[in-house]
Formats: C-alpha cells, sequence, structure tokens
C-alpha cells in the first residue's frame, strides 16, 4: 500500500502530493509526538514542498521531521535504560536519519538560492528582475515589428516572432 503522496510524487504532481501527505498528517495528530510515522511524513512533505518550490515551508518540514527523530531517540533512550539489540538497532538507525535529513535541507536551501537566481519567465512581483526581462522583452519585440514594416515583410517576421515567444514559454515550463 503506497503511502499518501507517493504516487502522485512519482507522478510529479507536486502540489497534490503536499496536500494529500498533509492529510496524512491531519489523521496522524492521534499518534504519539514522537511517532516515526509522522516524521516520515513530515520527511515525504518536505521533499514534495521542495519539489513544489515551496522552500521555507520544506525546511520546517524537515526541521520538523528531524525534531521528532530526537525526542524519539531521547524517548528510546530514557524508556530503555538497558536496550534490547532491537532498540539498539531502531535508535541507530533513527541517529542516521538525522544527518541525511540535514542534507536534505542544505540541499533545499540550494534550490532556493537557484531558483532564486533565474527568474522564471512570466511570474508577476518575482522580482526587479522579472520586469527588467519583460521590459526588455517588449522591447526587442517592438524593434522588430518596426523593422519589418519598413521591409514590408510584416506577417512572416511577426509569425517567427510569435512562435519564437510561443518557444520561450515551453521552455520555461519544461524547466
Amino acid at each position: 500500500h503506497p503511502r499518501p503522496g507517493e504516487v502522485s510524487l512519482e507522478n510529479e504532481n507536486y502540489s497534490q502530493a503536499v496536500e494529500d501527505i498533509k492529510l496524512c498528517l491531519e489523521k496522524q495528530k492521534n499518534l504519539p509526538k514522537d511517532s516515526r510515522l509522522v516524521a516520515e511524513s513530515h520527511y515525504q512533505l518536505g521533499v514534495a514542498q521542495g519539489f513544489n518550490a515551496q522552500y521555507d515551508e520544506a525546511v520546517e518540514s524537515l526541521n520538523s521531521a528531524i525534531v521528532i527523530i530526537k525526542e524519539k531517540i531521547k524517548n528510546l533512550n530514557e524508556a530503555h535504560k538497558t536496550p534490547s539489540d532491537d532498540i539498539k538497532k531502531e535508535i541507530s538507525e533513527l541517529e542516521a536519519l538525522v544527518p541525511e535529513i540535514e542534507e536534505k535541507i542544505v540541499d533545499t536551501k540550494d534550490m532556493k538560492k537557484e531558483a532564486e537566481s533565474k527568474p522564471k519567465e512570466g511570474e508577476e512581483g518575482f522580482s526587479t528582475d522579472t520586469k527588467d526581462a519583460k521590459m526588455t522583452k517588449s522591447v526587442s519585440t517592438i524593434a522588430v515589428k518596426r523593422k519589418a514594416e519598413d521591409d514590408g515583410t510584416d506577417s512572416k517576421v511577426k509569425k517567427v516572432a510569435s512562435d519564437g515567444e510561443k518557444e520561450t514559454e515551453k521552455t520555461a515550463a519544461a524547466v
């Protein structure tokens, strides 16, 4: 039985994955505060949010997973003064997860930096860069139209320009 959000993640439907996992966390509300399942859900949510470009939320979710895991380790250590091999195994597994999640947080922050350094086409109010890009874009199309009117090949150039624009939109969407 796949975990909620896994199918959506595999289908690259990240916003749906985020929704699915949030619902899952709602349902897990009654589980113990240090439940591994809950930690896993936070981790999955963080991953989905990262893919969905919700970088700050992703970092929060991943941090929540770490908090829960550390709590679980502490509780296991306290509950079992002389832990059995199973408990020892679980503690060491949990301890190994923390640096992995911390690495994921670093990756997510890098993704955010990268995303901020290259503004996407057609996103309003993203940053001043996009507005400048829009300005230069409209100026260049005006220049093309003017040139076209001069030598009378108006419609051909316009078609090429609009096709070219469609192409850039496609590439921007694909990225």
